[in-house]
């Protein structure tokens, strides 16, 4: 008897545990379902700001900015994480762009760089990995003003992707990196 009744004190313990973990797994991915709602939710107020209202809200963007980096650090498999990634590191050069100053601009420059490094690393084969080259070269030459390190990026683009639609439009843009706004308008037949 004294077995048996240990026998049942284990089942309804088991039982018990196995409950109470089933409860936290529910909980838990409820949760991680909110915070993937909530970074959505983020782009979507940064992203609508910035193209319906055409004004670029600081403060959403640099929320979405940590949160999707964050996410995307915690969370490197789940399905949104990249894309997030991405358009943080997008979000990072429209904040440069729009910066007061020049350290400002400096600071998210640098920000947008270090992400779109981040997604290389991370997602190697990812959708827009090879596209990181390309946005970190518009963030040296059009941000920044370091034409050389532009180039670069530019080139390992070229170098990686020959037969992109993008190739041979940026093969003529290294041509015009560095020149002044007449030598363009000569260089380009412009009036």
């Amino acid at each position: 008897m004294k077995n048996f009744v240990t026998y049942i004190l284990v089942i309804v313990f088991s039982l018990t545990i196995v409950g109470c973990h089933h409860s936290d797994n529910k909980n838990g991915k409820r949760r991680f379902g909110q915070k993937q709602a909530e970074l959505l939710d983020l782009y979507n107020s940064a992203d609508s700001i910035y193209y319906q209202q055409h004004r670029i809200d600081t403060a959403v963007f640099g929320r979405f900015i940590r949160k999707a980096v964050d996410f995307a650090a915690k969370y490197p498999k789940d399905e949104i994480s990249s894309d997030m990634l991405y358009r943080a590191g997008v979000g990072s050069m429209i904040l440069a762009k729009a910066a007061p100053d020049r350290e400002r601009t400096a600071e998210y420059a640098k920000q947008a760089i270090a992400i779109f490094n981040t997604y290389q690393k991370q997602y190697p084969d990812g959708e827009k990995a090879e596209f990181c080259y390309y946005q970190r070269g518009i963030i040296y030459d059009d941000i920044l003003g370091d034409i050389r390190s532009a180039e670069d990026e530019f080139r390992d683009f070229i170098n990686r992707n020959p037969n992109d639609s993008l190739t041979p439009q940026l093969q003529q843009y290294i041509k015009l990196l560095g020149m002044s706004e007449k030598e363009l308008g000569e260089t380009l037949d412009i009036e």
